[in-house]
């Protein structure tokens, strides 16, 4: 049956596809270089202040993550590395862990202040997006957190438990770490999935 097909007909049909196929390659092509050029545009308006601005609401996220997960495996560590945590990160733990309704009341200022589409303040698409991140973090922190501690305790104090702990923890640092250092360079984060679900929330709103 298909012998019967005429060659200029398959022709025909092959040119239609391969060029088909070229137009979606150049339209994604063309999409990506004016995303880029949009990015590059976005990075020169960056200013100090937009810099500066952005690495302050990771404390959030930080210490949600130090709260739920550094407290149990950090004594573990070694004892320089558990001296330096007291001398620095700790005491702002403690603050964090007796006053609980720090954290909801900071969570509530910053989405009213950047990720309300009507914010008082004027929008600064930067600092938004890493405020915005950082809400997201503490939120996926605050889940972790709140799963780990439903566990079985006898779960958490095992060797799996411990393992378990220490890859949340290094997951919510390194996070955190990243998004600081991509604050401080001017640059936007790309996290997978977390950085898109921003995107994504921050084109909805415009």
């Amino acid at each position: 049956m298909l012998t019967n097909i005429p060659i200029f007909l398959v022709a025909i049909f092959a040119i239609i596809i391969i060029s088909l196929s070229c137009i979606t390659l150049y339209q994604k092509y063309v999409s990506s270089i004016q995303l880029e050029t949009k990015a590059k545009k976005q990075n020169n308006h960056i200013t100090i202040i937009d810099r500066c601005s952005s690495i302050l609401p990771y404390w959030l996220p930080l210490l949600e993550g130090l709260q739920n997960f550094g407290q149990q495996i950090l004594p573990d560590y070694p004892f320089k590395l558990m001296s330096l945590y007291k001398q620095t990160l700790m005491p702002f733990v403690v603050f964090y862990v007796t006053h609980p309704a720090l954290a909801f009341i900071t969570f509530f200022v910053l989405y009213y202040l950047f990720v309300r589409a009507k914010s008082p303040i004027p929008d600064r698409p930067f600092i938004r997006f890493n405020v915005l991140q950082s809400i997201l973090l503490f939120l996926i922190n605050s889940l972790l957190g709140a799963t780990f501690r439903a566990l079985p305790i006898e779960f958490r104090m095992s060797l799996y438990g411990l393992m378990l702990c220490n890859t949340l923890f290094w997951f919510v640092l390194s996070t955190i770490m990243y998004s600081i250092i991509k604050s401080i360079e001017g640059k936007y984060a790309k996290i997978p999935v977390i950085s898109q679900a921003v995107r994504i929330q921050i084109d909805n709103q415009q």
